[in-house]
């Protein structure tokens, strides 16, 4: 199992502070041609497991789950130095967190999709194919008619504006929270659709990235 581990001694880093007593979460990111990269995430700094899969390899991702779930990690790294040049285009991948929670005085993963409460290698393989299932019910829901992608176009020109008063973020954020709230649009199968989203997203990161340097 240890050689489906993206990590290698080639893209390690040395962590700058003690990460020993963390507990792994899960960050799995889905495609829309179902492509599944599952991290195994320390913190927000770095991450001790990255593979590629499918939805459908459901002995292989429960066989990760497994394996990260029960093994002391060693080596770390972070998603931008595995991944490399895919960087940016998985990072734009629909994404399911999965974290360890306290459920009867008990150790559960948790997964906010179905929802439930697990221990099993399989649940976590099935889980991420019900997301999946869901969250793209919800996508060609909402994309049932045009109107959608006009309101995205809008929401484009609303967040790309020239020379934006670094406040203007404030005023955009519940325009933010929309988007983040039907992130699911990532698994859309029309590459137009998903561009759309994602240049709004990006219009989303300037403002915010505007309004932080002002306030610093």
């Amino acid at each position: 199992m240890k050689t489906h581990n993206m990590i290698s001694l080639q893209n390690a880093v040395l962590p700058n502070y003690d990460i020993s007593d963390r507990e792994i979460s899960f960050d799995v990111y889905i495609s829309a041609d179902q492509q599944v990269c599952i991290l195994g995430t320390v913190d927000n700094n770095y991450i001790c497991w990255c593979s590629i899969t499918t939805i459908d390899d459901i002995e292989e991702n429960a066989a990760i789950f497994n394996y990260v779930s029960n093994q002391p990690f060693s080596t770390v790294s972070s998603m931008y130095k595995v991944l490399g040049a895919n960087y940016k285009e998985v990072s734009q991948w629909h994404r399911l967190h999965i974290e360890k929670r306290q459920y009867n005085n008990q150790n559960y993963y948790y997964s906010p999709a179905t929802p439930i409460y697990f221990q099993d290698s399989k649940s976590f393989a099935l889980e991420i194919k019900r997301f999946y299932t869901q969250e793209k019910l919800k996508c060609d829901y909402r994309l049932l008619e045009h109107t959608y992608v006009i309101l995205l176009e809008t929401y484009k020109g609303l967040l790309h504006t020239d020379n934006p008063d670094p406040q203007y973020y404030y005023e955009m954020k519940p325009v933010i929270r929309i988007l983040e709230d039907e992130s699911y649009i990532k698994l859309c199968t029309d590459s137009e659709v998903r561009k759309l989203y994602a240049d709004c997203m990006d219009g989303a990161r300037i403002l915010y990235n505007l309004y932080m340097n002002d306030a610093h």
